[in-house]
């Protein structure tokens, strides 16, 4: 995907989103609603066309050469495209059809469907019938047919309980070996454990694309026997300090901060040069666990990484 850009009128949901995903993994989408992610999936599947810049799915353009560029993708919606009219079996043999997988292959192709969205005891069933967990399964399972190079799953656990979210999580990690798997959701959790990079989109603008367990920053929590008046300022202003954030204003006498570094060896080298050279004891200091609810965080409040 190259600087695609979409507005509905004076409102831009996108604007100039760049990223390129070339190798199997979980790909997380983030961002608060309204921050452009159904948008987003809706132009990688080409159900939506894009104002300005391209996207390319296994070597071909999604507008200029639509039927190879989709053969490539599965999606499941928010709102699963179903018929509520057909059995489960039903309406997945007709979504094979369409993906055109070999006829020799398709019940065997069904029979892993069903399986790998948990449907077997249902497969009879008319979807009407079925309940709203259910109905998201036959969506997942849809998004598989004809085995897409890409899946693209806008969230997919809603109506899930959670004994199935636990197997759609297995799912997704076995999926995401042999696919690319992009994965739209408003549950932290969720992407944090099966997902191996993640996209954070804030008001239309993709502010962070990274992988999720190799961030280049650190952050430590620092506790000094010192008033913040007396050492909020220096320590800001330390080389290795990227961003400040007090984190306790319970005792005057006390400042404890967490620190985001990009260079956290010499961090903890300055801290103690200065509380050495000031005389100021120092009460804590600890490296923190970068969570992606701080990553998400910082991207909204900062709105840039």
């Amino acid at each position: 995907m190259s600087e695609v850009s979409k507005a509905y009128g004076k409102h831009i949901a996108l604007k100039d989103v760049s990223f390129c995903i070339d190798e199997f993994q979980a790909v997380g989408l983030l961002g608060e609603n309204g921050a452009g992610k159904t948008t987003l999936l809706d132009i990688i599947s080409g159900c939506l066309l894009a104002d300005s810049g391209s996207v390319t799915i296994d070597g071909f353009d999604i507008v200029s050469n639509a039927e190879n560029a989709k053969h490539s993708i599965g999606y499941l919606p928010e709102k699963p495209p179903l018929y509520p009219e057909m059995t489960v079996c039903e309406y997945l043999k007709f979504c094979i059809e369409l993906k055109r997988v070999v006829k020799k292959d398709r019940d065997r192709h069904l029979d892993d469907l069903l399986e790998t969205a948990n449907l077997t005891q249902v497969k009879n069933r008319k979807i009407a019938n079925l309940s709203h967990g259910f109905r998201q399964r036959v969506g997942f399972a849809q998004a598989l047919c004809g085995s897409p190079k890409i899946i693209l799953l806008d969230e997919p656990t809603n109506g899930l309980d959670p004994s199935q979210v636990i197997e759609f999580k297995r799912a997704i990690k076995t999926l995401s070996k042999k696919h690319i798997v992009i994965l739209s959701s408003h549950i932290l959790s969720l992407i944090q454990s099966v997902c191996d990079r993640v996209l954070i989109l804030h008001k239309g603008v993709l502010t962070v694309d990274r992988l999720i367990k190799e961030s280049d920053s650190s952050s430590f929590f620092v506790s000094l026997y010192a008033p913040q008046a007396q050492v909020l300022s220096k320590i800001r202003h330390m080389p290795s300090v990227k961003r400040l954030k007090t984190a306790d204003k319970g005792n005057p006498n006390i400042t404890s901060v967490i620190i985001e570094t990009n260079d956290k060896e010499n961090l903890p080298k300055e801290l103690f040069s200065f509380s050495t050279g000031n005389g100021i004891a120092i009460l804590r200091l600890q490296e923190c666990e970068n969570t992606l609810e701080e990553l998400y965080q910082n991207s909204m409040d900062e709105g840039t990484l």
